[in-house]
């Protein structure tokens, strides 16, 4: 945890050296472009080379202004990361060169200032980043025995009495109760194409925003507005080591004001404030806190110029007590949406949802069917209030409590009927909205909508290097495992030729908590441009067909949930889609286990398996990932990059793959251990800096492998991670896997 929030307080420089804000000629390339129409494939065609397959989508973020006339988007061009302002009115466009640093969002703030943000998950609480409560625990059990008069070490009273005195002279416990984003941010005014980072001239200490700060109007000039943690490395005064102030910013200078919440939050005595909700104007609505004396977090809202508590809640470190969040305005404006668990879940099966707190203290029944962490909040663009949620899945889905918005977004899902339609973002008056649209033979296209006026603007495809004929089709559908139970994929068919007999890549996810869903998948388009019909399994244990499908996959590891996969080849086989001869099996992280699994299973479909950063070795993944249990037994959740008060499932958290593994024998399961039963050619690829699964994992399986004389590949990727993320890691990827493929199942 230290490591990645020292790297995500220097990752803030993401404006490049200066450069001028650049006007593009009306008669120049067109950075917003129509698509073409899908032309029809010759019998000699000749696939693309490679490398079309693993370019990066065209656009990493876009924003729409408050006043629905701009929009803003980040792309690469000529291997230049370049932010784009288009103007609706006037065809106008703008860039401003940006530096290669990752950004996980982007927004505007007014038609001048644009916020770039760089996200990590951080444990909410007192504690300094990355420190374990047990070890704080027990140093503080330390120190106070130091104290102690050791002739009257034996008595209780007087180490009671000892501690409460202290209590007041040393610095308060550490104590944490939740995660929360931790956000690099910086602003970049347009006028001059200069960036400002947001935190380095706040105070003495370098300060990082949680969550992104909100623009805010205070005598006619926007201001940034936000909670900051002040990254200190000691305790100053008996306060905690890292505190949370709330700041107002001067967007262009950087610097700013502490904020008075008016109740004594400046002073810090005796308590942590570290969460404040407001509203446009900068008013604050409500506030969270915890307090070091009677070691309960309460939520507080503002009344009659003081606060007034509405929901307390005793934080009982050793049970890992979560606080609940503060996610912004219920569906009337007034209640608060809290983020919060389900009561009676513990451990491994806690549960998430939303619920609304009124000011009297009352709090709903949660308001989403299935579970919080599948589910982002949306908010009226115009009053702030809870008007729905968006549903990740396959596709995504709707739910409404506002009827209009649920009827501009009806209108925005039939702009491409059979196709999965995303609002990605909204201005002011929500019938202006950027849409993005994919699925079946769309690689994926963006398109601005104003409904009022009746007027829409193409703004390009998604990966315009794939040329139109050469986009696989792509379908979902369901197949019976042997149980009975349905499961879903999603099938791509070769862009050539009848998809009859033809030779089957299975390719299932990593996760397992996660799912593939609609839309252009460059490893799916590669293989299926070869030739090859390539079949994504969503097997059980899968997030995105609700709670009791991802439970599904309880204990089942290494059964049911492969047992998935093999299903699907029979299912396909059935219908004379494929060859059962000619079947192998890829993936990464846990969709490389499968493929190991296979190769040591004889009764497995498949003629050769290739692991992409896959796990061999149970035991030794387990124990790495050990490191995030504090996390994990408090909310194994991971904050959301686009949108700065929601959180996701963690699919790394150890609570859940303890659930997938159940009480199963981690030797008996792992493919290192079974080296002996290997019958098929196996290639192992893994990346020199994959942080999620070590590159042991794969060098153990190769050198085991090869002594036990089986057919092996094995190719290392030195400068790579595990999501493969650099353009160069994914086609030297791509190209080992189609040699591979090739050499043991030819697609012809």
């Amino acid at each position: 945890m230290t490591r990645g929030l020292t790297a995500l307080a220097f990752v803030l420089s993401l404006v490049a050296p200066p450069v001028a804000a650049q006007s593009i000629p009306a008669d120049s390339t067109e950075v917003i472009v129509k698509g073409a129409a899908r032309p029809k494939l010759a019998d000699t065609a000749t696939p693309p080379p490679l490398d079309v397959f693993v370019k990066p989508p065209r656009i990493e973020q876009i924003a729409l202004s408050a006043d629905g006339g701009r929009i803003a988007f980040v792309t690469w061009t000529d291997g230049l990361h370049i932010l784009a302002i288009y103007n609706v009115a006037d065809n106008s466009r703008t860039v401003v060169r940006l530096a290669d640093a990752p950004l996980s969002a982007i927004s505007w703030l007014d038609k001048d200032h644009i916020l770039l943000s760089s996200t990590l998950t951080g444990l909410r609480g007192t504690c300094p980043s990355g420190t374990d409560q047990r070890l704080a625990d027990g140093a503080a059990q330390m120190n106070l025995r130091a104290v102690i008069d050791p002739a009257k070490a034996d008595s209780v009273a007087n180490a009671d009495a000892q501690a409460r005195a202290l209590s007041a002279l040393r610095t308060p416990g550490c104590v944490q109760f939740g995660v929360r984003a931790q956000d690099a941010v910086t602003v970049v005014d347009l006028r001059t194409a200069k960036g400002t980072t947001l935190g380095n001239k706040l105070s003495e200490f370098d300060n990082l925003a949680l969550g992104l700060p909100r623009p805010i109007i205070v005598d006619g000039k926007m201001q940034v507005m936000g909670a900051f943690l002040e990254m200190r490395a000691k305790s100053i005064a008996g306060q905690p080591t890292r505190r949370v102030y709330l700041w107002r910013t001067d967007p262009d200078t950087g610097i700013g004001r502490l904020v008075n919440d008016g109740g004594g939050d400046l002073d810090r005595e005796n308590r942590y404030v570290d969460d404040w909700l407001f509203d446009a104007s900068g008013q604050i609505l409500a506030r969270s806190l915890y307090s070091f004396r009677n070691e309960t977090f309460s939520i507080e809202i503002r009344k009659d110029k003081g606060w007034t508590p509405v929901l307390t809640r005793k934080i009982v470190g050793k049970d890992r007590t979560f606080a609940p969040f503060l996610a912004g305005l219920g569906r009337d404006g007034a209640s608060l949406l809290l983020l919060d668990i389900e009561p009676g879940t513990e451990g491994s099966a806690r549960r998430f949802h939303y619920y609304e707190l009124s000011a009297d203290g009352k709090r709903s029944e949660a308001l989403d069917p299935d579970d919080a962490t599948r589910d982002r909040p949306i908010f009226h663009p115009e009053t702030g209030a809870l008007a729905g949620f968006e549903r990740d899945g396959e596709t995504p889905t709707y739910i409404f409590f506002d009827p209009d918005l649920a009827e501009y977004y009806k209108l925005a899902v039939d702009t491409a009927p059979g196709q999965a339609v995303r609002v990605a973002a909204m201005a002011r008056d929500p019938r202006q909205m950027i849409l993005f649209d994919q699925g079946g033979d769309d690689p994926g296209s963006w398109h601005y909508y104003d409904f009022a006026a009746g007027k829409r603007v193409d703004i390009g495809s998604h990966y315009p290097a794939v040329p139109m004929e050469w986009v696989a089709s792509q379908r979902s559908i369901q197949y019976k495992a042997r149980d009975g139970m349905d499961i879903h994929a999603l099938l791509t068919l070769p862009p050539k030729g009848d998809a009859k007999n033809r030779a089957l890549v299975v390719l299932p996810h990593d996760g397992p908590l996660a799912h593939d869903a609609r839309g252009f998948d460059w490893l799916a388009q590669l293989l299926a441009s070869r030739g090859y019909v390539v079949l994504q399994p969503n097997y059980r244990g899968s997030d995105g067909y609700g709670t009791a499908y991802t439970d599904a996959g309880t204990g089942e590891w290494a059964g049911r949930m492969l047992g998935d996969l093999a299903d699907g080849v029979r299912a396909l086989s059935a219908q004379g889609l494929i060859d059962p001869g000619r079947v192998c099996i890829a993936g990464r992280g846990y969709g490389g286990y499968a493929a190991l699994m296979g190769a040591e299973s004889h009764d497995g479909p498949y003629r050769c398996a290739a692991s992409i950063g896959g796990i061999s070795d149970l035991s030794a993944y387990s124990s790495a990932i050990k490191s995030r249990a504090l996390a994990d037994e408090i909310a194994p959740l991971k904050a959301d990059p686009k949108q700065s008060r929601s959180f996701r499932a963690d699919p790394a958290s150890p609570s859940r793959l303890r659930t997938y593994l159940g009480a199963a024998d981690l030797a008996a399961i792992s493919p290192l251990q079974q080296v002996k039963q290997a019958h098929i050619p196996v290639l192992l690829i893994h990346g020199g800096r994959d942080a999620d699964v070590s590159p042991s994992q794969s060098h153990a399986l190769r050198d085991a492998l090869r002594a036990a004389g089986k057919a092996v590949t094995a190719i290392d990727l030195p400068d790579c991670d595990h999501d493969l993320t650099k353009e160069s890691c994914r086609l030297a990827t791509a190209q080992g896997l189609v040699d591979f493929l090739t050499q043991y199942n030819p697609p012809n």
